[in-house]
């Protein structure tokens, strides 16, 4: 239940995940908005931005992992906050004198992303020092609601905000919400970490490698990075174009993924009830109903309204019950001291696999044209089944 996850020690937590978030996907309409200004619309040019956009993931993620497991968490995401206000603020200013231009949005993004890949290792690791492991999938489960409940506010506030002022507001409130996250997380208790060793590359390598020994982490860790790879691009490049082409209509882009926000919301909300132990073989099968889901709609799209918002809505709720159970097999399958390491390692090379997703996507649709939608749906759902296998194959070489 649901319940278990309400500690006070974690509202500060929730509330500051709750505005920042809100934040963050306000952002994100009014960045994709001034991107498309800026560089007049070269679709190219923007996926090379975006690309780019998650680059320091695979530099500073490991770092970030390093940070959770050696230092107090609750410090961590206060100075990780700090510096997404800052260059928030950065950017509104440069906004609102006219000098903002593509690099300096690039390189303020890439900044945001430095900010990000310090402070999530932190955020998930903080949940199982305050929660019994019996309690981590409902505190995993209300997380993902109050993502998804922001994936919903963020984008109606920046379309309120741009209504009656102009796009540098948005950015304005999206420093803004930073500095109340700041406020919040400065109400948690801090954590004491184990002693550590100082951070190295070499030291970083080895622990990667020594995931070969945690054979169910890692499976969990490289199915989802695979799939990762064909899902990224399909929802932040190849379905809302799909949309628009199929109904002709900019606006049911956001209405269908408010729709899809919603689904996400229930999934989250009846995750505890569905899901009664989280493993890697439950994961996999999770991402093959996501995948074979993702092909419903790339069939529905251009066939029905009504059968897409309701395989989209579907779609949400499954993709929900991915999300939790990626962070609950993690944070399970990890030693209490090992989490944030892992999260950071999990973090980097899925956020690696996100930025390459855009090429992915690009190439299939060079090679097959518009069969590219359906046929990465189904390597999704085959890249969970081959995993299916391996899992079952390691339980056999148990034996």
């Amino acid at each position: 239940m649901l319940n278990a996850a309400f500690n006070k020690n974690l509202l500060p937590l929730y509330l500051s995940s709750l505005i920042s978030k809100t934040g963050d996907f306000a952002y994100e309409v009014a960045f994709a908005i001034i991107a498309i200004e800026l560089l007049s619309f070269d679709l190219l040019h923007i996926g090379t931005v975006y690309f780019f956009r998650f680059i320091p993931y695979l530099f500073f993620g490991p770092i970030g992992g390093w940070l959770a497991d050696a230092t107090p968490h609750k410090y961590n995401m206060i100075v990780s906050d700090t510096l997404r206000f800052v260059v928030a603020t950065a950017l509104y200013i440069m906004y609102t004198s006219e000098t903002l231009n593509i690099y300096s949005l690039a390189i303020g993004s890439m900044l945001m992303t430095v900010g990000r890949s310090c402070f999530q290792p932190s955020f998930r690791a903080y949940l199982p020092s305050i929660l019994s492991k019996q309690e981590l999938p409902a505190g995993n489960s209300l997380v993902q609601i109050i993502e998804d409940a922001a994936s919903i506010l963020g984008p109606l506030t920046c379309a309120l905000i741009i209504s009656f002022s102009d796009k540098g507001n948005v950015i304005l409130v999206y420093g803004m919400t930073y500095l109340l996250s700041i406020f919040f997380l400065l109400f948690l208790e801090k954590n004491t970490p184990d002693p550590k060793v100082g951070f190295s590359l070499f030291g970083f390598i080895s622990d990667a490698s020594s995931l070969a020994r945690n054979q169910n982490l890692l499976i969990v860790i490289c199915g989802t990075s695979v799939c990762v790879l064909f899902t990224a691009s399909l929802l932040r490049f190849v379905l809302p174009a799909s949309i628009i082409s199929a109904h002709e209509d900019e606006a049911l882009v956001g209405y269908i993924f408010s729709i899809m926000s919603t689904g996400t919301i229930l999934g989250g909300i009846c995750y505890t009830s569905l899901i009664k132990s989280s493993t890697p073989t439950q994961l996999m099968k999770a991402w093959m109903a996501y995948g074979l889901l993702f092909l419903f709609v790339s069939i529905a799209v251009n066939i029905s309204l009504g059968s897409t918002i309701v395989f989209i809505f579907l779609l949400g709720f499954s993709g929900a019950i991915v999300d939790i159970s990626i962070i609950t097999n993690i944070q399970s399958l990890s030693a209490k001291n090992e989490i944030g390491k892992n999260y950071g390692i999990y973090s980097t090379v899925t956020n690696t696999c996100e930025a390459a997703s855009g090429f992915v996507s690009g190439l299939l649709a060079l090679v097959i044209g518009g069969l590219s939608f359906p046929i990465a749906s189904l390597l999704i759902a085959l890249a969970a089944k081959l995993t299916l296998v391996k899992i079952k194959s390691v339980k056999q070489e148990r034996l």
